[in-house]
């Protein structure tokens, strides 16, 4: 299987995670800041779900992400954190929940990054399906 660009891989990636989304969830918007980083955010895009290709380090990067005020990405982590256990059970235990720059919080995972192809787009998109369809229901007040 070839191996795409960069840009290519993520601008594929928000048709594939729709079609893996249920209805109500696959309303998201995109924001494609730069060509390693794509942003997916429902209402505000402080708070959104952020893939990032890292190629020095040989990494992906994908979860939540609150970058908001301090007071309202700390008090989105606390839901998160009291929900840390069926988040655990739902996405694994390398999910992180936790405080990070600038006042800002999340709850991601680092992934080895293999050969940037159909089989590991594939892959990212049914990563990030399943978090938002963990994060979501907690964040909308449902679970």
């Amino acid at each position: 299987m070839p191996s795409m660009r960069t840009k290519e891989f993520l601008e594929l990636l928000p048709d594939l995670l729709r079609q893996q989304l249920p209805p109500d969830l696959a309303d998201f918007q995109v924001a494609h800041r730069i060509t390693s980083l794509t942003k997916f955010y429902y209402n505000q895009p402080s708070f959104h779900y952020e893939v990032w290709i890292q190629k020095r380090r040989k990494e992906v990067e994908l979860g939540l992400h609150f970058e908001s005020d301090p007071d309202s990405n700390l008090e989105q982590l606390d839901l998160l954190r009291e929900k840390a256990d069926a988040i655990h059970g739902s996405l694994g235990d390398e999910v992180e929940i936790h405080e990070w720059d600038r006042g800002w919080t999340r709850a991601h995972e680092t992934l080895e990054l293999d050969p940037l192809d159909e089989d590991f787009l594939v892959e990212i998109s049914f990563r990030l399906s399943a978090m938002i369809q963990t994060f979501e229901p907690i964040l909308r007040g449902g679970s």
